[in-house]
């Protein structure tokens, strides 16, 4: 049969058993498993059948079929025991058509940002496979062109053109092509829809750092996945892992108003502001100090020391990453702990984020027992400490929400302080971090129309060890 264009032979369609169709490896690899099966697409293959071909891969009489497209429908025939499924067998001339029509079957589907990296995966292979055949037929022309009698005095010119296609070639294109089709990342950001050149590198840069196993890149793209985060939003992130550096230019005042910072820490209940964290250790560590956080949550602590040259422990009762360390603070420090220079705590404030916490974690204790903690987390800090070592602990107000009964509000910073003087700690700095943008704009309104103050009350307590 005549290969067409797009690398295929004509095809005809077939009635086939399902046991004899197996799924694509290579979209698998890309897609997934066909999970996502509807009731209603279950519902609509009972009662219709399968009215569009699943197109499949190999030959007439071959006895078994490798699926291009339909791995959904084939899921949905298996799952209702159909006897056998229309089928568009179709004849590939490489392995590398046959996956490019697998990305091409799945141009208009819905994909998540990990498919369409994957995708983009792909065609890098794919253009890198072809410049380097390039180059090796751009040898071989020079091999021959110099075995030809009479092009000696040709040789120069014919090196500088060969010299400069390579190098055209490197980026993935030769100079024909470039004319042509532009530079390989504009074509591949075009085929997996993605734009131009400079998002698909943004997105790249993102993926990359992920597929090395960075968390915080991972954690990037299982928000991209989601829908709750921007290429341009995560690229930012990553850029600004270096903000808190030798650059870094800290607010000589004692109210610390920051904001949210998605470069550091991955999503977590409770997160805190990365400058609270990078502020305390500018003003109450020196590089290399080795810092302590006993409820690393998301990691902030853990991200902001590697920025800016810091040791840091960082445990957790329900690690997130692998950098932290599994641990129930109530036990006591690790002996691992000892003597360091600053432990830095921001604990779940009694009952405020019960529900988004271990159910068996102190945000759920009785008040009582919450006091205890208190002064248990704060004698185990003293004695883990280096003399001149300092203990920070970040608390807020607690106001309308899960009061104990008879109480108007919760002052958890006085109940921190009071636990902190009792261990032996010296007071140095009283520090108000507020907390901005928790409130959505329908809750402030409803405070205003009902005479309530909401609660933004927030304050770092830094305490320290007697030398």
């Amino acid at each position: 049969m005549p290969v067409t264009s797009t690398g295929l032979n004509a095809s005809y369609v077939r009635a086939i058993a399902p046991s004899r169709l197996r799924p694509s490896r290579f979209s698998r690899e890309i897609y997934g498993e066909p999970t996502d099966l509807t009731d209603d697409l279950l519902q609509s293959i009972r009662d219709n059948g399968i009215l569009v071909a699943l197109v499949v891969a190999g030959e007439p009489e071959a006895e078994t079929w490798e699926v291009i497209s339909g791995h959904r429908r084939l899921a949905c025939a298996i799952a209702l025991e159909l006897p056998r499924v229309p089928c568009e067998i179709r004849s590939f001339t490489s392995a590398t058509t046959r996956r490019m029509a697998i990305i091409e079957y799945n141009r208009q589907r819905r994909k998540t940002f990990s498919q369409t990296m994957r995708e983009a995966d792909a065609f890098e292979e794919f253009w890198v496979s072809r410049a380097k055949s390039r180059r090796l037929a751009n040898l071989q022309k020079g091999v021959l062109a110099c075995s030809v009698p009479g092009s000696n005095d040709r040789r120069n010119s014919d090196d500088r053109w060969n010299s400069a296609n390579m190098a055209h070639d490197e980026a993935g294109t030769n100079h024909d092509e470039h004319r042509a089709y532009g530079r390989t990342d504009t074509r591949i950001a075009q085929s997996v829809g993605l734009g131009g050149k400079d998002l698909y590198r943004q997105a790249r840069t993102v993926w990359r750092l992920a597929q090395s196993g960075d968390v915080r890149a991972k954690s990037s793209v299982a928000q991209l996945d989601a829908g709750t985060k921007t290429i341009y939003a995560a690229y930012k992130d990553m850029r600004r892992r270096d903000r808190f550096s030798a650059d870094f230019r800290p607010t000589p005042y004692d109210v610390w108003a920051f904001r949210q910072d998605r470069a550091y820490g991955v999503a977590h209940p409770g997160m805190i502001p990365a400058a609270i964290v990078a502020h305390t250790l500018y003003y109450y560590t020196r590089p290399d100090s080795l810092v302590v956080d006993p409820m690393a949550g998301g990691g902030s602590t853990l991200d902001v020391c590697r920025s800016m040259g810091r040791r840091c422990l960082a445990y957790d009762i329900q690690p997130v990453r692998p950098e932290i360390s599994r641990h129930d603070i109530r036990l006591g420090f690790p002996e691992e702990a000892a003597r360091c220079d600053l432990i830095f705590c921001d604990p779940p404030y009694h009952t405020m984020l019960a529900r988004q916490y271990s159910a068996d974690g102190i945000a759920t204790v009785s008040f009582p027992e919450w006091k205890t903690f208190l002064h248990d987390l704060a004698t185990s800090a003293y004695k883990t400490l280096c003399p001149g070592g300092y203990f920070a602990l970040l608390l807020a107000a607690q106001t309308e929400k899960d009061l104990p009964v008879g109480f108007g509000y919760l002052d958890h910073a006085f109940l921190g302080y009071s636990a902190a003087l009792e261990a032996g700690f010296q007071p140095e700095r009283r520090i108000s971090c507020p907390m901005a943008g928790a409130y959505l704009p329908q809750q402030v309104r409803s405070a205003r129309r009902e005479g309530r103050l909401l609660g933004q009350v927030r304050d770092l307590l830094i305490l320290r060890k007697p030398k």
